[in-house]
């Protein structure tokens, strides 16, 4: 989210030229007060030094400032540029048309303005209503391997908390943790990325999360975020230390956290194993996930569940050389911008991701991709809320 330095100028020079043309089409249209003139100039002028004196901060970011604050003053910049240039480019098309009775037509104005206020709406409800309303989906696998003394058994996926990011108090985390008790699941699974940056941002929920509760426990593997690789640390020793709380705490809440290990569970002479990696990270990052250390027999008859925070790991690893029955991910968030109905949805998301929301499956092997609690960078959910699901298994 870091900007350069001419990409920023570039930046303010569009803003302006959009500013300005937008002041001789409509405010000069519109209206000759003064007051109204200078209001628009001012606000324009404060967004612009607004997003400048952001991205300054960003460049030396350290992860010692508050980082979701500096995000709000990114998506208000957006929140009131992107509809105006929407507006810019639609409306433009009225030039290409010659005038009638000395007047340019305003047609494409019209749509233009539709379509901004339009756009307006949406990411104003995606930062107020979106990213704090929670969906439950639900699930249903059939399959001839799952022992017959787990028939229904209830799994519930929460995915990518972000914690840090949510500086409304600890109402909206209670809601998500009371929903998940009062749906009675067999077990609880959670599949990276509880914190943004730093393990103290646990330290406000720690009580609350550490309410779940299932039948056969709560797991959890860790995401890409929960290592603290955006961070400039002042040494790596601190940045371990990091990582090691952040475990502990997660310990201190009841939560068994499988890097790269697992775990049985059993119903009478019955058992299935859940397995658990750490990330599967893509470059630049490192890859810490083994899934072969976490389950040395990947082929066995075992009915195996799998939480791998990153889905790429699915089409990398657990189909060409597993037969692990259902793996749990999240990471893609659909990247906070889902549009479309039911199973006809397209989002950003599906340009980097080829599994990015929902359950697939491939033969007998399934896959769920979580699109996660909490957000990363824009504080906004627009389609893609935040999502508990629960996945239900029948034996076939």
């Amino acid at each position: 989210m870091r900007i350069q330095p001419l990409m920023l100028l570039t930046l303010l020079i569009l803003n302006f030229l959009v500013d300005l043309y937008i002041y001789k089409r409509l405010v000069l249209y519109y209206t000759q007060k003064k007051w109204i003139k200078w209001c628009y100039w001012i606000f324009n002028a404060l967004l612009l030094i607004g997003i400048s004196f952001t991205s300054y901060i960003i460049k030396h970011y350290s992860g010692q400032i508050g980082f979701s604050r500096l995000m709000w003053i990114y998506y208000a910049y957006l929140l009131f540029y992107v509809p105006k240039i929407v507006y810019a480019v639609l409306s433009i098309f009225d030039f290409c048309f010659p005038k009638r009775h000395n007047r340019r037509i305003r047609f494409f104005s019209i749509i233009g303005s539709i379509c901004a206020i339009t756009v307006f709406s949406g990411m104003f409800y995606g930062a107020t209503y979106g990213r704090l309303h929670y969906t439950v989906t639900k699930e249903e696998i059939i399959t001839d391997r799952l022992p017959a003394s787990f028939d229904h058994y209830k799994i519930v996926q929460l995915s990518d908390l972000h914690l840090g990011n949510f500086k409304d108090g600890t109402g909206f985390i209670a809601d998500i943790v009371k929903q998940v008790n009062e749906l009675n699941p067999d077990l609880i699974v959670f599949t990276g990325d509880l914190v943004n940056n730093k393990g103290n941002e646990l330290d406000p929920y720690i009580t609350i999360l550490s309410q779940l509760h299932a039948k056969d426990g709560v797991y959890s593997v860790l995401g890409n975020h929960d290592y603290g690789d955006y961070v400039r640390w002042e040494n790596r020793k601190a940045k371990q230390e990091n990582l090691k709380q952040l475990i502990q705490k997660q310990d201190s809440m009841g939560w068994k956290i499988l890097n790269n290990d697992s775990e049985y569970i059993y119903r009478g002479n019955d058992s299935i194993a859940v397995i658990g990696v750490e990330n599967w990270g893509e470059p630049p990052f490192p890859q810490y996930g083994n899934l072969q250390k976490a389950y040395p027999n990947l082929t066995d008859t075992t009915f195996k569940i799998l939480l791998t925070h990153n889905p790429v790991h699915w089409d990398a690893e657990v189909l060409p050389f597993t037969n692990i029955d259902l793996s749990l991910s999240g990471h893609t968030h659909a990247m906070q911008l889902k549009l479309g109905f039911g199973k006809f949805c397209i989002s950003p998301s599906s340009w980097k991701y080829k599994r990015w929301s929902g359950l697939y499956n491939s033969g007998k092997q399934y896959l769920y991709v979580n699109e996660g609690i909490g957000y990363v960078f824009l504080p906004m959910r627009i389609g893609a809320t935040p999502e508990i699901t629960v996945i239900n298994i029948k034996k076939g």
